[in-house]
């Protein structure tokens, strides 16, 4: 479905499709108590901390709000570039919002950034110069990879609405506005859940790396097992690229 415009409020967002057209994503909003608030009680829950890589556990308010001033900036800025330019660099329409009769609620958000390689070890020189040679790409190349982030409040799991996200995101933005080629996904490898809904939107296994994540202590601590799923646009000759050209230098090198 197109972008939007709420008539009121001018904000644009994305609307999904039937049976998700409650559902909309929003741009963020400057912060505010009701998006804190749910952001809190998310990232607080036992349902969707573990499995995220980064946030504060726990998740308090100072942690919100500098989070809401720091996406609205990002994405004012990507909605401005979008305006002058044909590809921007990420995507502003991070919020995921439940539209109910006068209002709306924060219950979940996707992310789609520069990807950070989980297939290498964290801290390797592998993963740094993969992630460097990804950041110095050019805004629209076809050789960047993306990586998807998303969360989404328990009591609206197992309706397929992050699935329907996913596909908004890619064929909405992602695609005509980043000129997105290649996208991965990375998740814990007991997170079926997360696994099938990128498999429904034509992502396919690309590793299983067993043993492979240390687990910060304040989500349980240990090690685990990790998957990375990508999807391309068919016939794109750039999937891997990067990949590719760091094993070679790498090969080259201790070959010499």
């Amino acid at each position: 479905m197109p972008i939007l415009i709420n008539p009121i409020t001018n904000e644009p967002y994305i609307p999904l499709p039937a049976p998700h057209s409650s559902i909309i994503l929003t741009p963020p909003r400057p912060p505010n108590a009701h998006d804190s608030s749910a952001l809190i009680s998310h990232l607080n829950n036992p349902q969707v901390y573990p499995y995220l890589e980064s946030s504060p556990v726990p998740y308090l308010p100072e942690h919100a709000t500098a989070r809401l001033q720091t996406s609205y900036e990002q994405a004012t800025a990507l909605l401005h570039a979008a305006q002058t330019h044909r590809f921007v660099d990420g995507l502003p329409f991070t919020c995921i919002r439940e539209v109910t009769n006068d209002s709306d609620v924060l219950i979940g958000d996707v992310g789609l950034t520069r990807y950070a390689f989980y297939e290498f070890k964290k801290g390797s020189p592998e993963r740094e110069e993969a992630v460097r040679r990804n950041a110095a790409l050019g805004v629209g190349s076809s050789e960047i990879v993306w990586g998807f982030g998303d969360f989404l409040s328990p009591a609206h799991h197992g309706k397929g609405i992050m699935t329907a996200v996913i596909k908004a995101v890619v064929e909405e933005w992602a695609v005509p506005r980043m000129n997105a080629r290649v996208i991965k996904a990375s998740a814990y490898a007991d997170n079926r859940a997360s696994m099938r809904v990128f498999e429904k939107n034509g992502f396919r296994l690309e590793y299983e790396l067993e043993d492979w994540a240390v687990v910060p202590l304040d989500r349980g601590g240990g090690v685990k097992s990790i998957v990375v799923l990508v999807w391309e646009v068919a016939g794109n000759k750039s999937a891997g690229a990067i990949e590719k050209r760091l094993h070679d230098t790498l090969a080259a090198d201790s070959d010499g």
